[in-house]
């Protein structure tokens, strides 16, 4: 059974834009799910129609079974947070942890604090953090009553390198405790790097879904990244020829590097590497990448409904 799921949910603003169109999410118990797509595609709709912000136009929301997001299992951090900007820390942690009617907030927003790596902070006042650290705080409240449940809206957005690796560091750390995260994005090298479940969705519809194993294997085709030091001679012309590559890409435009896109993981792995080291010209670099969040993102995009 799924934890969270929908069937049918779609929602149309008063001015006619359809926004959601008719998604069936499915969100099994443990998944840390990524909801991707471009800007526009509807995403933060989905979502808000899920924590209940939005009525839906048509379809339904389950939760654990049951009918509707229940509220108080679920945490939810929306895309650019606001935050009582003169409170401190853990001032604004006690008082979000009061709006779920938690008796004993203490060790409740401890445990939050630690979970975020801002102990440290918790008696500096909101206007004086980083926007990394104001996002770590956000999540922190989002985890202050122990839901079962987290959502987090483009929980990296406008955020620096070592910002974002905080946070992806603590959705992983949240998914090795077992629990149910659904986030947003449109940045997948992100989003590869915590997310087990996928959907993908274009326009307001749901073009895509899966586990990211199951769909590494629908998707079989993979990279080779070659690099000569001078220009290869005949070799390319070989593999373009090879039936089990399925195209030939120069990058760069000066014959130096190729992008080989391959069909048959196993094969490629036991052919090509001896008709490349064997050939004409002297390799620089060689990288066998498999099939990327990315990869299949793009050729969803170009392809439509899988």
């Amino acid at each position: 059974m799924n934890f969270l799921e929908t069937k049918g949910l779609s929602k149309t603003y008063p001015n006619g834009v359809e926004a959601v169109k008719s998604l069936d999410l499915e969100i099994q118990k443990g998944q840390v799910y990524g909801l991707i797509g471009p800007n526009g595609a509807g995403k933060t709709t989905t979502i808000r129609v899920l924590m209940g912000i939005f009525e839906p136009t048509n379809g339904e929301v389950k939760f654990d079974g049951k009918q509707g997001v229940d509220l108080s299992r679920t945490g939810y951090l929306p895309e650019g947070a606001n935050f009582y900007r003169f409170m401190r820390v853990r001032e604004y942690l006690r008082w979000s942890c009061r709006t779920y009617e938690i008796p004993d907030c203490g060790d409740r927003v401890e445990d939050s604090l630690v979970t975020v790596e801002l102990e440290n902070l918790g008696e500096r006042k909101l206007d004086e953090l980083s926007k990394g650290q104001k996002q770590r705080v956000g999540i922190a409240q989002a985890l202050v009553h122990d839901p079962d449940l987290l959502v987090l809206d483009e929980p990296t957005s406008g955020l620096d390198p070592m910002g974002k690796k905080k946070i992806l560091a603590i959705i992983n750390g949240l998914a090795d405790r077992g629990k149910t995260i659904l986030t947003s994005s449109h940045i997948l090298p992100e989003l590869s790097q915590v997310c087990t479940g996928v959907g993908i969705i274009k326009d307001g519809e749901l073009v895509l879904q899966g586990s990211m194993s199951d769909l590494r294997e629908k998707f079989t085709t993979s990279k080779v990244e070659l690099g000569f030091e001078s220009p290869p001679g005949g070799v390319i012309d070989r593999i373009k020829k090879l039936d089990f590559v399925n195209n030939v890409e120069e990058v760069g435009g000066e014959g130096l590097r190729y992008l080989v896109k391959v069909g048959d993981n196993e094969r490629a792995k036991n052919q090509l590497p001896k008709m490349i080291f064997d050939g004409d010209g002297v390799v620089t670099y060689y990288d066998f990448a498999q099939v990327t969040l990315e990869d299949i993102f793009m050729e969803t995009m170009d392809g439509g409904s899988q």
